[in-house]
């Protein structure tokens, strides 16, 4: 019975995200983008008001005493995990008598620890879960739990906000087994060049619509800057490549083009496009237009380009893309937009857990729908406490920065607003302006959908030749992409290893489970 209440709240959600996006198609894009903030920018607000009539009607502050213990990804000190932890559970034990205790663990180590926590049983009742957790074998190797009882009796809020096409997205077989985080739901893909430099060329940039179309541009800079890389790699890394593509779970076996209304799953590292990508760089590479030895380069892209000896760098778009580079940089940042905007289960990839070893799995729930929907939780969460780890720039806006002589290394505490459940009822941080919660939404919108969104790929019968085709594309990939090496030299012998290694074996399980999975879907 429970299941079929959480089936009808997931079908009237996505009826309504359905009219939704009909209504909003007349609308100009000033009403657009208005209503979009006004309806969901202040979900904080309107959350927490629901949240208050729902203990009038529930008191749960009679509880017996709990500690909910959050594991999180991102540096965070001994003292930081402690005060914070504090100052939430100030609010929680109010409403919940429940306590908090974060824990954290920095990105080096996260997965390993995670593994090693769950392996021996120590008590985790909500853990940030990362796509290198994924969400088919966490639940089928019995790690987390199904989530739609709690939800249904716990995380109204969640509900309420999370549409059924995301719920789908981490579920399997009809069970949620994971809550992703509310931020950008998308990508597009782009290259992030040097302004002043980009605006000194005096060349038009606004038609151009594919990678190849960059060419003159990197022509450009090398003529006039010649001590300038056009195109660096990123520690000898250039993996973003300017196609929407959905990856089907991010291993092998993709659809090449999200747009399109082919379900055909290929392996994207022998199909036409990555040959085409492979010998467009290796030729820029010959002439100059992409940095030396690119494959193994060191250094950061973000200090290559902010100290001048390199003009751009591919890179994924979204809102507050600019400013992120130009935070790491320390310089203006244009972003030349080649990808258009689109979404897949991929993009999915921060959510949140209630592993086995929670021992009261509702107290879990209600936290968890608290960090979902109680700004004052979300901001203590992704910021800190005020006055210490930030303060009010532009109060009336929500916009923060560090306090005067603070930098983020004092902190001890990573910030990184996606890492929580719900950035988009927190302050906005001053570099990314007053309103990057709007052009969020506005943006999450404006994201096409693949045909395959809500597909999660199980992996588990196949995991021998993942592997193993794993160890043949590390073996060509940094080399390829870069243009270090020509792809005529290796292309039918990484062909040939790929088939060894047992490609066929995963495309045909991946498109089975695709097939079957649209069949019921679509």
């Amino acid at each position: 019975m429970l299941r079929k209440k959480i089936s009808i709240l997931l079908t009237a959600a996505m009826l309504a995200g359905l009219m939704a996006g009909c209504g909003s198609a007349e609308k100009n894009p000033v009403e657009s983008s208005m209503a979009g903030e006004s309806s969901e920018a202040q979900i904080g607000e309107e959350s927490a008001g629901d949240s208050g009539e729902q203990a009038e009607e529930t008191d749960l502050s009679g509880q017996e005493p709990y500690t909910v213990r959050i594991v999180a990804d991102g540096f965070g000190s001994e003292e930081a995990c402690a005060e914070i932890g504090a100052a939430v559970s100030e609010i929680t034990k109010a409403k919940f008598n429940t306590e908090v205790e974060i824990v954290r663990y920095d990105f080096a180590t996260y997965v390993d620890k995670v593994q090693t926590e769950l392996a021996s049983g120590e008590k985790i009742d909500l853990l940030g879960g990362v796509s290198q957790i994924p969400i088919p074998s966490a639940a089928s190797q019995g790690q987390v739990i199904a989530l739609n009882e709690l939800l249904e009796s716990d995380g109204q809020d969640i509900l309420a906000d999370i549409s059924a096409e995301d719920l789908a997205s981490t579920s399997i077989d009809g069970q949620v087994y994971a809550v992703r985080n509310n931020k950008e739901l998308g990508l597009g893909l782009g290259f992030a060049c040097n302004t002043e430099m980009l605006e000194s060329l005096g060349i038009d940039y606004s038609n151009i619509m594919t990678e190849a179309d960059m060419e003159p541009i990197l022509q450009a800079v090398k003529e006039k800057y010649p001590d300038v890389y056009p195109l660096a790699s990123d520690s000898g890394s250039m993996g973003d490549y300017m196609y929407a593509i959905d990856w089907l779970g991010r291993d092998f076996g993709v659809l090449i083009d999200s747009f399109s209304d082919d379900t055909t799953v290929v392996n994207f590292f022998t199909s036409d496009e990555y040959y085409e990508l492979c010998k467009r760089r290796h030729e820029w590479s010959q002439n100059g237009l992409i940095m030396p030895d690119a494959s193994i380069n060191t250094e950061q892209v973000t200090s290559l380009v902010g100290a001048g000896k390199a003009f751009c760098a591919t890179t994924e778009t979204k809102p507050g893309i600019e400013s992120q580079w130009e935070r790491n940089t320390g310089i203006d940042i244009t972003i030349i937009n080649i990808v258009p905007y689109y979404t897949t289960t991929s993009n999915l990839n921060n959510y949140w857990y209630i592993p086995y070893t929670s021992e009261q799995p509702e107290r879990a729930m209600q936290i968890l729908n608290e960090m979902y929907s109680n700004p004052d939780v979300a901001n203590l969460l992704i910021y800190g406490i005020e006055g210490k780890y930030y303060e009010f720039v532009d109060e009336e806006n929500g916009v923060i920065g560090y306090p005067e002589g603070v930098t983020s290394d004092d902190l001890g505490w990573t910030v990184a607003a996606w890492h929580f459940p719900n950035e988009l009822i927190a302050h906005k941080w001053v570099t990314d302006g007053p309103d990057i919660w709007a052009d969020t939404i506005q943006f999450n919108k404006d994201c096409q959908p693949s045909t395959a969104k809500g597909f999660v790929w199980d992996s588990m019968d196949v995991t021998n030749e993942v592997v193993a085709c794993t160890t043949v594309l590390n073996k060509y990939k940094k080399g390829l992409e870069t243009g270090d090496v020509d792809p005529d030299t290796v292309w039918e012998q990484m062909k040939q290893e790929f088939e060894e290694a047992g490609i066929q074996k995963i495309l045909t399980e991946k498109q089975k489970q695709l097939d079957n999975w649209l069949a019921d879907n679509k």
